[in-house]
């Protein structure tokens, strides 16, 4: 009988919704964010934190939307990213918060938010009476 070899499939990267506030700024500063402030203050953070050999962490920025950010990064490297951005709090003497929401190894799970679908879909038409659904 032949032995069979089970294998892992996976992606060795890891995604995290990162959200960039300004509140000094107010919504100004998320309506005008750019892809390259967004890069320039995450990198900061790294580096802040551990130094400019240790906060060399590759990462890309896929999604900028508002102040919200979607950064795929290598999974070994996920608590450094997490920790340098939740410890972040100034940039060029400007007070900011750099707040990751949540990480996955699938970036559908970030890229879609299944509750705020659920209640912009299911929910928009309000309640339904009973006997006032489809069919009736």
């Amino acid at each position: 009988m032949q032995r069979q070899w089970t294998r892992e499939v996976g992606c060795g990267d890891a995604f995290i919704l990162i959200t960039l506030e300004f509140p000094a700024l107010g919504e100004a500063a998320a309506s005008t964010m750019t892809e390259q402030l967004f890069k320039d203050v995450l990198t900061r953070a790294l580096t802040d934190l551990y130094g400019v050999v240790g906060g060399a962490v590759p990462f890309t920025l896929l999604h900028l939307e508002g102040g919200a950010g979607i950064v795929r990064v290598a999974r070994s490297d996920v608590d450094k990213l997490w920790a340098a951005a939740s410890f972040a709090t100034c940039y060029d003497q400007h007070e900011l918060r750099l707040t990751p929401r949540r990480s996955s190894a699938f970036l559908l799970q970030l890229a879609s938010d299944s509750r705020r679908w659920a209640e912009e879909s299911l929910f928009a038409a309000g309640p339904v009476a009973a006997g006032q659904g489809k069919g009736a």
